[in-house]
């Protein structure tokens, strides 16, 4: 049996006179972790639209276990199993932590994981009775991660999951990821290298709507090509 959880193929988005995306491919396996990187109008949050059906290719083709999932309405592809987490938070700001995770969780697959456990793995055990608007912006982010988590994904898409944070929470929240790594796939969109250098995993690169490289860490932040366009050179 294939563990080839997501396949995108030849993707192309255009607006217009506007080619936003061309031919891009990504395959995402069962418990997976990837990053897609690339300078700003890369074309990065476009294909992360593209993934979760807010917009439809005008050409190729996006699965999802093996199903045509372009255009389809997004609670349909949310209970397939692909949980997004967007770049601002949008969490419940009168609701306590806790209850921002119970009202996340409605409709999940049973049994799922319990609240208590999912606070936990977002480092918000101690917040369980705070007012999300309370929170901090860093802390906002783990919450929205955790509420993601509560639905019970197969596939965790994270638009720029550190934006806003400090070294020390982005550190963090590689941290977190990497402990969950194993358990689902997950696709973060990201700016921040630093994160992406601590996760160390596969990394497409976008440039101009279009492939650039692709390949392990290691191999991206070394090539001369993604250095002279994006990483710049030291």
């Amino acid at each position: 049996m294939s563990d080839v959880l997501l396949q995108a193929e030849n993707v192309g988005i255009r607006f217009g006179g506007l080619q936003a995306l061309e031919g891009l491919d990504l395959t995402v396996r069962d418990k997976a972790l990837c990053c897609i990187i690339g300078p700003n109008g890369a074309g990065k949050s476009t294909f992360l639209n593209v993934l979760t059906g807010t917009l439809r290719p005008t050409s190729g083709s996006v699965h999802f276990l093996g199903r045509d999932i372009a255009g389809l309405p997004l609670h349909r592809i949310a209970r397939l199993g692909i949980a997004r987490k967007f770049q601002i938070p949008s969490v419940f700001p009168s609701l306590s932590v806790e209850d921002n995770l119970k009202v996340a969780r409605w409709g999940a697959p049973s049994p799922a994981r319990p609240i208590g456990e999912l606070m936990e793995l977002v480092a918000l055990t101690n917040r369980a009775a705070t007012l999300a608007g309370e929170l901090a912006h860093g802390q906002k982010q783990w919450l929205e991660i955790g509420m993601a988590l509560a639905i019970e994904p197969r596939l965790l898409l994270l638009d720029e999951p550190t934006a806003g944070m400090t070294p020390q929470e982005t550190l963090a929240t590689a941290e977190m990821l990497l402990r969950l790594k194993g358990e689902f796939s997950i696709v973060a969109v990201e700016h921040d290298i630093r994160f992406v250098r601590a996760l160390n995993c596969e990394t497409l690169v976008l440039h101009q709507g279009r492939r650039l490289r692709s390949g392990p860490f290691h191999d991206i932040e070394a090539d001369e090509m993604v250095r002279d366009v994006y990483l710049g050179r030291r």
